[in-house]
């Protein structure tokens, strides 16, 4: 049965995924949460009614790695663009990774960002910190809101010496405690320099990345993780080697995937040289076929962009940086996925609505009474080809460019509020909220 009193919207003449169901009926929002699902001729009255048309509503995403950029390198991206990305992607909600510049790694640096988003955001978005200089202060990183804490195995971004055993064991028990989740990008940087030693200078940069980067420094840095992690709260970030989601799982780690690493190869580096260049880089066919085999198999827990942009002459420079934009282009590969019958839709849902969600704590990834109004509409008829031209984003590139596609967003709700509607953005900057753990956080704003 449907509350009384009057909604602020009815989404109508829509499909629903329901609790595993796809139903037929309508939506009901009110005061930026889900109040009703179900038939239209029990909902209560609204304000405002958007006729779905028919389109799919599915819990609104959350990308659990992003890079929105902003203050100092906001010429990549700020949080206005790149929130904006999200939407029209159909991502109602991204956590940020805290590589930043300048970096996030205390409670005040943390707290500074959430306040400078706040004014800017147009979908929802967490915070992680990088591991702070002394562990005590990891305390107040969780106090103030920090959604887990990112650790760079290759290029350490702490003063702290997490070559040392037993000092990162200690400090992801710490984090722990605390109930911060720690992410890995698992990389052993000493492959990377012995792979380094063996190539001339003259050799292309791009090339050059892919040598030094294989897929053995990945496989190390989890077997290292492995021994001396098993069944802490360790999530590894853009996992490229089918090796390493076999370690990790047999370890209880979560597992994510990218769409590139998961849908491209390295052979697509020979024609897009640093268009196509993310760290860790792409990897050969047969490596990419398995890896994708354990997305279809249920062994990867979460798909997430690693969305990284650039400014355009930035990559094609003679030092390309690694890193592609992603936000617009992670649902509707998936979808195509689904379109194919290659991938279950309560698969999809689990992968970037349900499992992001509860990994970290997040009161979303779910559409039903009392959830936040997060969703989205999709097409799942629609034929699109991945144009980068018409992207959000500051960062108009995509190894993706010209991949024809089945299915796509056409409205995105964040909190109640339409803010993506079939190509346009239509909402103001700061209508997304700060996305904190449930049961902890308050010193942000």
């Amino acid at each position: 049965m449907a509350p009384g009193g009057p909604a602020d919207l009815n989404v109508v003449d829509i499909h629903v995924f329901y609790r595993g169901r796809v139903l037929d009926g309508c939506i009901s929002i009110s005061d930026g949460r889900v109040i009703y699902v179900g038939k239209r001729a029990n909902a209560p009255r609204a304000e405002r009614v958007l006729d779905g048309s028919g389109l799919l509503a599915l819990p609104g995403p959350i990308d659990v790695h992003v890079h929105l950029r902003d203050e100092e390198l906001a010429y990549k991206e700020d949080f206005y663009t790149g929130t904006c990305s999200a939407v029209a992607g159909g991502i109602t909600g991204v956590l940020d990774m805290p590589n930043t510049r300048p970096p996030v790694d205390s409670a005040r640096r943390l707290i500074e960002r959430m306040r400078r988003a706040q004014r800017m955001v147009v979908a929802n978005v967490g915070f992680y910190s990088l591991l702070p200089s002394r562990l005590n202060e990891l305390e107040a990183l969780a106090e103030a809101g920090a959604v887990g804490i990112k650790i760079y195995l290759h290029e350490p971004k702490t003063t702290l010496d997490i070559s040392d055993d037993a000092l990162l064991a200690q400090a992801i028990q710490l984090a722990n405690r605390c109930g911060l989740p720690v992410v890995f990008h698992a990389e052993d940087p000493r492959v990377i320099e012995e792979a380094r030693a063996k190539i001339g200078p003259e050799e292309d940069p791009v090339r050059r990345f892919l040598l030094t980067h294989p897929p053995e420094a990945e496989l190390s840095a989890v077997k290292r993780l492995v021994r001396l992690l098993r069944d802490r709260r360790v999530h590894l970030c853009h996992i490229s080697t089918p090796g390493s989601v076999e370690l990790a799982k047999s370890a209880g780690f979560s597992v994510e995937a990218t769409p590139h690493h998961l849908f491209l190869s390295a052979e697509v580096c020979e024609r897009l040289g640093p268009l196509a260049l993310m760290d860790p880089p792409l990897r050969p066919p047969e490596l990419v076929a398995r890896l994708r085999a354990m997305l279809y198999r249920g062994l990867i827990d979460v798909v997430a962009s690693d969305h990284a942009p650039h400014a355009l002459e930035e990559k094609m420079g003679p030092e390309p940086p690694p890193g592609i934009p992603g936000l617009e282009t992670l649902l509707p590969l998936l979808l195509n996925e689904v379109a194919e019958r290659r991938l279950a839709l309560a698969e999809l849902v689990g992968l970037v609505c349900e499992r992001p969600a509860r990994l970290f704590h997040l009161d979303g990834g779910r559409l039903e009474p009392g959830a936040p109004a997060d969703l989205v509409l999709v097409d799942l008829k629609a034929e699109v080809i991945v144009d980068p031209g018409v992207f959000k984003s500051k960062a108009r590139f995509s190894p993706f460019e010209g991949m024809r596609l089945r299915g796509a967003p056409a409205y995105t709700i964040v909190n109640g509020q339409l803010v993506f509607e079939r190509g346009d953005v239509v909402a103001e900057p700061g209508c997304g909220r700060i996305l904190k753990p449930i049961g902890r956080g308050g010193g942000g704003p």
